[in-house]
């Protein structure tokens, strides 16, 4: 990681970061006990310590963009008193921010409240170094440190392994085969498939206009079993599901005929046991990648057959050169949709982590949840959401972009997908 270019799948997320302040991945963890804001400074120090990644910084202009090490700063600590439990406000705040690369590449907040024993801790890290697993893992690593300290242990850290780039990764002779070629178009030329169907735009905004809204919904743990068991029965993904539902509300809300409309889906795709030899989560990098999943909705689309479309897709799409091609051509696109803030390349994103293995139990607290959210901005008004699963409770952290979707609309949206997925 240290004193090297950008690859371009990092180098996309700089420009992202940069010039829409937008990509950036934001993790929460619900704690329950009280955390002290001077211990949790000494376990980002260490984890600062442990993490090569962390110690890097971004330089230099748009064609030369580099990581180097010398210089970085501290991982910048805020600390919030509030009143309530508004979180919600802190994350969205993160949301919309740039993180300024130029000095560090993560920042935290610790949010505590007047009431109660609750806390949550917030981190802020730019996709160019992390994906939502190492993000979350990251987390677990600084609540480890956190009870060592507290503990009277000195934590004896040993700097991890540093780790090249997922283009280094990728088997070279595929990145030689699909070096130049654009194979993953749905990305790179969002105006390619004008037949997609959207949402409608309300207003139009700039990326630096717009602003990055969140929406909170954890199901019960009754919900979340009995959604994954039918799922399980049905002979799909819960991520297939999720899709379908999403897809669905978007088909209410735009009116479906017999004629059908065509969704486009945007999945993310974990790259870390893609790679030989597999990545652990402990790592913190970016090791993901996305494909592009296309579906036909008429007013006799059965639910399950969607959810079956879409996890089949996903299936078969993982077998070609879509998602290695989705890395090679990451700035292409970057720079595509930031020359063109007036489109948006896909009908609805998802990007689904599964269950979250990291414990609950850290003998001074206890971990309630831990979720995570990323600026969709710069994707126009697609209908976006990051799904999580803790201790078999499924988040949801549905994410819009305002002015370009009104509050409204989405509202109507979340609650028909809900809805869609609690009925099925």
């Amino acid at each position: 990681m240290s004193n090297r270019k950008l690859d371009p799948m990092e180098q996309g997320m700089e420009l992202f970061n940069r010039f829409a302040h937008s990509l950036n991945i934001v993790v929460v963890s619900e704690i329950r006990g009280s955390l002290d804001p001077s211990v949790v400074r000494r376990s980002l120090d260490l984890v600062q310590e442990l993490h090569p990644s962390l110690k890097s910084h971004i330089i230099g202009n748009t064609n030369n963009l580099r990581f180097v090490t010398e210089g970085t700063e501290k991982i910048p600590l805020q600390t919030i008193h509030l009143d309530s439990e508004n979180w919600n406000s802190i994350v969205e705040r993160e949301l919309n921010q740039r993180i300024e690369s130029e000095k560090v590449l993560v920042k935290a907040t610790l949010v505590k409240y007047s009431k109660g024993s609750l806390n949550h801790l917030i981190t802020t890290i730019h996709h160019a170094i992390a994906d939502a697993l190492s993000g979350i893992n990251l987390h677990k690593k600084i609540l480890e440190f956190y009870c060592e300290i507290l503990g009277g242990i000195t934590p004896n850290v040993s700097p991890m392994q540093k780790l090249p780039s997922l283009k280094f990764l990728m088997d070279k002779k595929i990145g030689k085969d699909l070096e130049n070629k654009t194979i993953s178009k749905d990305f790179i030329d969002p105006i390619s498939k004008p037949q997609i169907s959207k949402l409608q735009t309300s207003n139009f905004a700039t990326h630096l206009e717009r602003t990055c809204k969140i929406f909170h919904k954890r199901l019960n743990l009754d919900s979340s079993i009995k959604l994954m068991a039918r799922c399980k029965e049905e002979g799909v993904t819960v991520h297939g599901a999720i899709c379908a539902a999403m897809m669905f509300s978007v088909a209410k809300l735009i009116h479906v005929d017999d004629q059908g409309l065509y969704f486009s889906c945007r999945s993310s795709v974990d790259m870390r046991r893609r790679i030989d030899p597999p990545i652990s989560n402990d790592h913190l990098s970016m090791i993901v990648s996305a494909l592009t999943s296309i579906h036909k909705l008429t007013d006799k689309t059965d639910f399950w057959e969607l959810a079956f479309s879409v996890t089949e897709q996903i299936q078969q799409r993982l077998q070609t050169s879509e998602i290695h091609a989705g890395v090679l051509n990451y700035r292409k696109g970057a720079e595509k949709l930031l020359a063109h803030p007036e489109f948006t390349p896909f009908s609805i994103f998802v990007t689904n982590i599964g269950k979250v293995q990291i414990p609950k139990d850290y003998r001074y607290f206890s971990l309630e949840n831990v979720n995570y959210a990323l600026s969709t901005t710069v994707m126009g008004n697609v209908f976006g959401v990051a799904v999580s699963t803790f201790l078999e409770q499924t988040t949801f952290n549905f994410i819009f972009t305002h002015p370009l979707i009104n509050q409204k609309t989405m509202d109507y949206l979340i609650e028909e997908t809900i809805i869609l997925l609690m009925d099925a």
